[in-house]
């Protein structure tokens, strides 16, 4: 990877990355669900029940593919962050504007978090005692982007990101493995007992997800910027060779990508089996290295054939979803897109219901059609 920032010269819109975004938004927004309903229409049970077990995610150490989404989202974040600080620097901007940027996006998505998580449909301090939950998905997307963008904007060299990736992963290893939480005799990695469970307790305001813990309390966010930079350090390796004199084939792009990824994943084994466990809920160094690996997997597939075999038509319908990627996901808090499919499919059809195992494909393509018309008009919600 190169040791400078690459320069601006590229396009700005790379369509593995859209495409990618689309694909994780399509797997959230119900499309392992049809999955899981199109199997098992068809006969295929053992197809649909090894699915449905990947949708679930384990209750404390362990991975599924449902664990790859939210890191996947947030690793994205990062590998567009080269283009879109590239184009902000061509246009002018200084590393001021660039700060109050990050500042200004990272705070409006930690308060989209709060809105998703029923702002509007309680009061801050409900009179039965049950508080508002702050912890969020979209709050820990916008904490660690925005600290991963302050490393970028403060320190442009590669070498120097790494080195903050790994002091991240470092901190929080160290809290996890060296420090027992107050009034326990040891270190303990069980759930609600950990050193971070102690500090989020005690810090996170509002009610905890878990009672004891929180899953997106801020403590992990010191790793995920780890998931950030990554993404970063990716998306610098895609940039830089559009950017060169001499582009390299899409090829010698796609292949260290994937390369990374599996040593990521083999170091991910390593830290499993030598005792810091792969943990979303702690969001640990092992499952950065873990979710990173498959991320960059996924990347180098999606480069390939995006940006290589320019499989256009097939990005375009993964772009309607991850042009508009939040919208996406705060819409799914307050509408039952496979309910208002069975409504809009038993009109449609004028005898009665639709079979049940396709419902969770009539909600998806309903949804998609839905968005897909925003995309056609240029509506876009942008944080």
């Amino acid at each position: 990877m190169s040791e400078e920032a690459p320069r601006s010269g590229a396009p700005q819109r790379v369509l593995s990355i859209d495409a990618l975004r689309g694909f994780d938004m399509a797997l959230l927004m119900g499309g392992a669900a049809a999955l899981i309903g199109v199997s098992r229409a068809l006969g295929l049970d053992s197809i649909a029940e090894v699915l449905a077990e990947q949708t679930e995610h384990p209750e404390w150490n362990g991975f599924t593919a449902w664990d790859l989404v939210f890191p996947l989202f947030l690793f994205l974040a990062g590998a567009s962050m080269p283009f879109s600080f590239a184009k902000r620097r061509a246009s002018g901007e200084t590393r001021g504007a660039l700060v109050r940027h990050a500042v200004m996006r990272g705070a409006a998505l930690v308060a989209l978090g709060v809105v998703y998580n029923g702002f509007f449909g309680s009061h801050l301090f409900a009179e039965d005692g049950r508080e508002l939950r702050y912890a969020s998905v979209l709050g820990r997307i916008g904490l660690a982007w925005m600290l991963a963008a302050f490393a970028v904007i403060a320190l442009p060299r590669t070498k120097a990101l790494v080195g903050v990736l790994v002091g991240c992963l470092a901190l929080h290893s160290a809290l996890l493995l060296g420090v027992p939480a107050p009034g326990l005799d040891g270190v303990s990695l069980a759930p609600g007992e950990t050193f971070p469970d102690w500090i989020d307790s005690r810090i996170v305001p509002g009610r905890l997800h878990r009672t004891v813990r929180d899953p997106e309390g801020l403590v992990g966010v010191i790793p995920a910027v780890g998931t950030a930079l990554l993404g970063v350090l990716a998306g610098r390796w895609i940039q830089s060779g559009r950017g060169e004199s001499r582009p390299r084939g899409v090829g010698a792009t796609s292949g260290p990508l994937a390369l990374a990824g599996a040593a990521l994943l083999a170091v991910s084994y390593g830290a499993d089996a030598a005792g810091l466990p792969i943990n979303k809920n702690l969001w640990t160094a092992s499952f950065v290295a873990h979710a990173g690996g498959w991320s960059l997997l996924l990347l180098a597939l999606f480069h390939l054939a995006f940006d290589g075999l320019r499989l256009e038509r097939l990005g375009a319908f993964f772009q309607v979803l991850g042009a508009n990627s939040i919208l996406v996901y705060l819409v799914s808090a307050f509408v039952s897109w496979s309910g208002l499919a069975e409504v809009v499919f038993a009109l449609a059809l004028r005898n009665g219901r639709l079979a049940q195992d396709f419902v969770p494909l009539a909600g998806f393509l309903l949804q998609w059609l839905v968005f897909y018309g925003l995309w056609r008009r240029r509506i876009f919600l942008r944080v």
